[in-house]
């Protein structure tokens, strides 16, 4: 490279030269695509087919775009029922409705919801059952949550996350492959 040249040519005119090869590509693919399109056997099959696919884009964009729409709006309506209910005096709930919300709240929490009692007094939860650890922790947060709920009385038990068939069936297992003698197997508790 000497006095800004390049093999003989100025980065000025490099820049050119770059220009038109991009312009002559963009021709030849606008020739080729034009070719294509415009064929005497094929073309009217082929516009066809690229007009209902870029329909079906354009109708495919407009259904996401209603959906986002949507979403933003009740988005936005959520916010602002959150705005007034956070402002608003926190209404006395009556003991009817309260268990109704936990047992609600109960359903999408728990795999058993059913193994809960709950019972509630004056915005008093009680909640007697077996659950483990994590089930009860994340039952609590949730519980806390719920507009009416004054306190938790806490009455859960720890179960343990172990399923008791488990270790039956994988001894069982065990006994099938000749690892194990079978007489070995403790009996299942009722």
């Amino acid at each position: 490279m000497t006095n800004g040249k390049l093999n003989g040519v100025s980065r000025h005119g490099a820049a050119h030269i770059a220009e038109d090869i991009l312009v002559l590509t963009a021709g030849l693919g606008t020739g080729a695509g034009l070719m294509y399109l415009c064929d005497p056997n094929r073309g009217r099959a082929r516009r066809s087919r690229l007009a209902g696919e870029f329909l079906g884009f354009i109708r495919r964009d407009e259904n996401r775009m209603a959906k986002r729409a949507k979403d933003v709006l009740n988005r936005v309506g959520g916010l602002a029922a959150e705005a007034v209910s956070a402002l608003a005096e926190e209404e006395s709930v009556t003991d009817e409705v309260l268990v109704a919300r936990v047992r609600t709240r109960l359903g999408h929490v728990l795999s058993h919801p059913h193994e809960v009692k709950v019972r509630a007094d004056n915005g008093v939860v009680t909640l007697e059952g077996k659950l483990t650890h994590a089930e009860r922790r994340l039952l609590r947060e949730e519980v806390k949550a719920i507009p009416g709920v004054k306190r938790i009385d806490d009455r859960l038990k720890a179960r343990s996350s172990f399923a008791p068939g488990l270790l039956i069936g994988l001894a069982a297992g065990l006994a099938l492959l000749g690892k194990t003698d079978s007489s070995r197997i403790p009996p299942a508790r009722a």
